[in-house]
């Protein structure tokens, strides 16, 4: 069966080598204007596996957390980070509160942290030695760190050593594609917006820096909304390691297309890294730079549909809308489109 999946990032290849690794009889073609390593907004990620609330958490948005962490785990453990770009990581998540070290609901509490062996109350010293100037509350954690620098071509490699086809286009609507391949999956986050008209697609703009530390930082904090506007942009904390270099972020700007770096928000991050960690005090900043989160109003879009394109019988299956979770939910996500492909497999070896 041939099936062409849309989009090269993060949800894209995974959704792609996830269907060589489970149904071999399938060839599988990645379409996409970009690949890894050029700039894909799956590159931007800071890739700490966390699991953020949402208002819309659904039961399929929380297996999609809970496996990709498993998937990641199990990863870090198999091969070398310098390989796959993959580690376990100590850390603290933290939200502000009326008070240091108060007791937090479960509810709140990080969706992926379900895989993870530590999961522990902040005491309010710890929360006040991790920000002395916010109240805050929290947890200690064990979590996963992504470096999708290494990740993305890991993951393309693997891809190609599958036997898997690239092809550079843009693709503008499901005919262009529908005539030579059974199944179509959309994984083309923001490009959504056009190839599946979906107008709950929406940007939020990111920025974040990358320090390089004499140190490494071998610990990450994750803040959650440390400051927060009337239209719901707001203003995360966190640094993550990623090797020698620290990931340092980020904002959460709704409805901004462009991808201009604000200076004064690098200089904002800057100064609140250097106050918070000893080792980087004395780091350098070797790179500012924005990116644009596929966000979707509502729940995150896992379907399929059968239309009739240009007289065919066509199976078309979406799989975007992760928002700032794209690589912490991928794996699961994937795992999820293989659910949908299973019965068209049965039906086209019928055929």
């Amino acid at each position: 069966m041939k099936v062409v999946v849309i989009g090269a990032g993060v949800v894209g290849l995974s959704t792609a080598v996830c269907i060589q690794e489970t149904y071999a009889s399938c060839d599988v073609t990645v379409m996409s204007e970009k690949f890894p390593p050029e700039d894909i907004v799956s590159l931007v990620a800071g890739g700490l596996v966390v699991g953020t609330r949402g208002k819309f958490d659904t039961s399929d948005r929380i297996r999609a957390f809970i496996d990709t962490a498993n998937y990641f785990t199990r990863l870090s453990f198999a091969e070398n980070y310098q390989v796959h770009g993959v580690q376990m990581i100590d850390g603290c998540y933290c939200m502000a509160t009326e008070t240091y070290g108060e007791q937090l609901s479960e509810e709140l509490m990080p969706i992926s942290a379900a895989s993870f062996r530590k999961v522990v109350p902040m005491s309010a010293d710890e929360c006040r030695d991790v920000m002395p100037y916010k109240p805050c509350s929290g947890w200690h954690v064990t979590s996963v760190c992504v470096d999708t620098r290494r990740y993305l071509p890991y993951l393309l490699n693997k891809f190609h050593r599958n036997g898997g086809h690239i092809r550079r286009c843009k693709v503008h609507s499901f005919s262009q594609v529908a005539q030579e391949y059974d199944v179509i999956i959309n994984c083309t986050g923001l490009g959504s917006r056009e190839l599946a008209r979906d107008s709950n697609m929406y940007p939020v703009k990111g920025q974040l820096l990358r320090m390089e530390t004499d140190k490494k930082v071998t610990d990450f904090l994750y803040f959650m909304n440390l400051s927060v506007k009337s239209d719901g942009s707001h203003t995360n904390f966190y640094y993550i390691p990623h090797g020698n270099e620290v990931v340092v972020g980020g904002s959460y700007i709704k409805d901004v297309e462009n991808r201009n770096v604000d200076a004064d928000l690098s200089r904002e991050l800057e100064a609140m890294a250097r106050q918070l960690h000893p080792v980087m005090k004395t780091g350098r900043v070797v790179k500012e730079y924005t990116g644009l989160r596929p966000v979707r109003r509502g729940i995150l879009r896992i379907d399929k549909q059968i239309e009739v394109v240009d007289g065919k019988r066509t199976v078309i299956i979406h799989n975007y809308g992760q928002s700032q979770d794209g690589v912490a939910m991928s794996w699961g996500s994937a795992l999820q489109v293989i659910e949908l492909l299973a019965p068209e497999l049965r039906i086209n070896s019928r055929l």
